[in-house]
């Protein structure tokens, strides 16, 4: 459910981001199918071709990219596998699990609740967990910004677990408490340091069930995914994926992919389950980096954001920033996604690749650097 920091990709020497072999046990590569109002035609050509060599090459069962610019068109491009035990084609409308682009979600229908006065950002989380460490001090904001100064747990081991037990039953947030109260020692001093760590919005998703009675699912849809009529998108409570669409990871023992779509939400919650698809990603971005859902003071303050430890990145509450790039990125059991707006240009990106090894290292990343380029200098961004 981590957030991989997707965009510094491109400024790294693009042979960097590929392998240059096929590995046994890859997927028969399928001609991509590509839909162009956007660029010229050679640029969309040239591009297309890129990400097929891109799609062999890093040995993915498939690829969805979607770029989107009101006025001026889109560009699509899907190729490759939904199903490599029945060779069934991907398609554009198939939902995935988007992974920590939930908490985008999540952090929106919290700031909803903050405009309907139901919370304050400067609530410190003693009116919920009295007895945790530095309760007094950390507040709603820090935790959406990732500056609580909560210590994170080894959080490649644990995605590792859920890795391997994508359909255990997840620890109840009191047992989580307990057990990251014991690391008090480790404890940072609220809103000095900006460290990514799913734990923050757990805590949130825990506040939002006191104060409301209603668990993150039911208010990401109702204050989120309703009015932006977002119809592919879903807080899920079951373990599948609508739509067919299968997500894999690579097995080095047997050298073939093994299938790990199935996956208990409960283990992701507010910081990874939510499910959507390409064309609904494209209306959350906007919405998340130019605002609709909250009052305009609420969206600018959200938009302000700090540096985040080991990265080149800036974190606002729930939004990512860097290079003129605003949104986020995810990685879970299976999948890869990148979810971006750039205002100079005005336009909406979305990747999705079906593919996440054990080693959480998002395998969207590549096609991201290219597309990267490819809009800002096609689309006359300087």
């Amino acid at each position: 459910m981590r957030f991989p920091y997707a965009w510094a990709a491109w400024l790294l020497p693009f042979a960097s981001c590929v392998y240059a072999f096929v590995l046994p046990g890859s997927p028969v590569s399928t001609p991509a199918t590509v839909a162009n109002t956007l660029f010229a035609a050679d640029v969309a050509a040239h591009l297309s071709g890129q990400i097929e060599d891109l799609v062999k090459k890093n040995n993915l069962p498939s690829a969805a990219v979607g770029v989107y610019v009101p006025g001026k068109g889109q560009y699509t491009l899907v190729e490759g596998f939904a199903d490599l035990q029945t060779h069934a084609r991907r398609t554009l409308d198939q939902p995935f699990r988007i992974a920590s682009i939930t908490k985008p979600f999540a952090a929106t229908a919290i700031l909803v609740l903050v405009d309907r006065g139901l919370l304050h950002k400067a609530d410190p989380i003693a009116k919920w967990y009295p007895q945790f460490p530095n309760a007094d001090q950390i507040t709603i904001d820090d935790l959406l910004r990732m500056r609580s100064g909560i210590p994170a747990p080894n959080d490649d081991a644990v995605l590792a677990r859920v890795y391997d037990t994508p359909l255990n039953p997840a620890p109840s947030l009191a047992d989580d408490l307990k057990s990251i109260a014991q690391l008090k020692a480790e404890f940072k001093p609220p809103n000095t340091v900006g460290v990514y760590t799913d734990f923050n919005y757990d805590i949130l998703a825990g506040i939002v069930q006191r104060v409301t009675g209603k668990d993150i699912g039911t208010l990401i849809t109702q204050t989120v995914i309703l009015p932006l009529k977002l119809r592919n998108t879903s807080y899920p409570t079951g373990t599948g994926v609508p739509g067919g669409l299968h997500g894999y990871g690579w097995n080095p023992v047997t050298s073939r992919f093994d299938d790990k779509t199935l996956f208990n939400p409960p283990l992701a919650g507010a910081a990874g389950a939510v499910i959507s698809d390409v064309s609904d990603l494209h209306i959350f971005s906007r919405a998340l980096c130019l605002g609709g859902l909250l009052k305009p003071e609420t969206q600018q303050e959200r938009l302000q954001g700090g540096p985040l430890v080991g990265t080149d990145a800036n974190y606002g509450e729930g939004v990512a920033f860097g290079h003129g790039f605003c949104g986020h990125s995810g990685t879970i059991n299976g999948f890869s996604t990148d979810m971006y707006y750039v205002k100079e240009i005005d336009a909406s990106l979305v990747i999705s690749v079906n593919r996440l090894d054990r080693d959480n290292q998002s395998q969207s990343t590549a096609i991201f650097g290219l597309m990267g380029k490819t809009m800002l200098s096609a689309l006359g961004a300087h």
